[in-house]
């Protein structure tokens, strides 16, 4: 092999391996790149993005694609890189100051290792690991410049691709090994999504603050309507009898702007009243102070206390509800919510009162705390650092007290 034919298989060698790279990157890139961010390029115009979420659609044909370029490029450079590499070997042990006899023992028994050792390192480092690591760091970018290339290859063997994938499954049925849906497998499951919002910061990018709200979201669905309703002894209730003037007094009183109306007793719910309902009327003379609410009474939707929040938020929503009643099983009125205690379940109270100022605990010393016997025993937990143990018997601190005292306590 003359100079000019060495020069020539070196040169082949050197574009099988970057041949072989750039299926590499393709593949991880365009698998790797994030299919929320293709997705808003792709709403943005991004002609190149458009091709990567059309071959991340069909994963089976991307993989078989690179795969096959893959495997190809280094069937080649096996076949031509080491023989190349033997001969390359022998020409620089010829110029070594060794005898003849010395450098013919050489050529024959140490270029033939050290050619394979030059070839795998070559493939190695500059085929795989090299164009990998660049695909992880820069996946957006290099998925949008590889994937058209990419996109017309598996064009051009499609054919063939066909046959290997066919194969494939053909194998998978003769072993009895179901087939799996990549698209469904790579999804991510809630208690993953979980998992990675739960991880710090800096993995995540997300502040505490944000940490919590979102896993606030996750839980809103396990919450029942019970656990954070306000009781039933709390209800604050206007008469169905009753004057304008009570319900400004009532209003002056307790902060509240809407408020259920009650018949003969505080089960006998009729409806609501909303005080901003009453500005209009105001205005145009029809109220004075001895005026009778009951004309703008509005209906009022019943929920059991076993309604999951995400539900009962839906359809408060739906129907423009600010205020809903909680009924037990019974039928009985055992407490109310209103559309902003079902946000503050997610976004979090700012204080530790409710909105009628009430405050809800208070800590005395080390071992001290005041507590509102009305509080939900999970806030209690959280709020002052405590392992009360939770129970479906009781929801709020007075029904834990009830429960293990078994009388009321004096």
């Amino acid at each position: 092999m003359d100079n000019q034919d060495l020069l020539t298989r070196l040169i082949l060698v050197f574009l099988l391996i970057v041949l072989n790279a750039f299926f590499v990157a393709a593949e991880f890139s365009l698998v790797s790149v994030r299919r929320t961010r293709v997705s808003q390029l792709v709403a943005a115009g991004d002609v190149p993005a458009q091709t990567v979420q059309s071959l991340q659609r069909s994963l089976d044909r991307l993989l078989s694609t690179t795969q096959l370029g893959i495997t190809l490029s280094s069937l080649a450079l096996g076949w031509i890189g080491e023989s190349t590499m033997t001969v390359f070997v022998k020409k620089l042990l010829s110029f070594l100051p060794f005898s003849l006899n010395w450098q013919n023992l050489l050529s024959h028994g140490f270029s033939l290792c050290l050619a394979f050792l030059i070839v795998a390192y070559l493939q190695i480092v500059f085929g795989e690991l090299y164009p990998k690591s660049l695909a992880l760091i820069y996946a957006e970018p290099m998925a949008r410049l590889l994937a058209a290339p990419i996109g017309v290859i598996s064009q051009i063997f499609k054919p063939f691709i066909g046959i290997l994938n066919q194969s494939t499954r053909f194998l998978l049925v003769l072993t009895r090994i179901p087939e799996v849906d990549l698209q469904r497998s790579n999804r991510v499951t809630c208690e993953e999504l979980q998992l990675i919002i739960s991880m710090e910061g800096e993995l995540t990018g997300l502040e505490a603050a944000e940490r919590k709200i979102l896993n606030n979201v996750f839980q809103f669905g396990e919450i029942t309507a019970a656990e954070i309703m306000v009781p039933h002894n709390r209800l604050i209730a206007i008469s169905s009898t009753a004057t304008f003037e009570e319900l400004l007094l009532q209003v002056v009183n307790s902060g509240y702007s809407c408020y259920p109306v009650a018949g003969d007793s505080g089960d006998d719910i009729r409806g609501l009243i909303d005080f901003k309902d009453l500005a209009l009327p105001l205005a145009e003379g029809q109220l004075n102070l001895k005026t009778p609410i009951k004309p703008w009474l509005k209906p009022v939707r019943f929920f059991p206390e076993t309604t999951p929040l995400n539900e009962l938020l839906t359809v408060m929503q739906e129907s423009f509800l600010k205020m809903v009643i909680i009924v037990d099983e019974f039928g009985r009125t055992a407490g109310l919510l209103t559309l902003k205690d079902l946000i503050g379940e997610i976004l979090g109270t700012f204080s530790p009162s409710d909105q009628s100022g009430i405050l809800e605990y208070q800590i005395l010393d080390e071992s001290t705390f005041l507590v509102q016997a009305q509080m939900n025993l999970e806030d209690v937990n959280k709020a002052l650092n405590l392992s009360l143990p939770l129970a479906d018997e009781y929801q709020t601190l007075a029904g834990f007290i009830l429960h293990h005292w078994q009388k009321i306590p004096r």
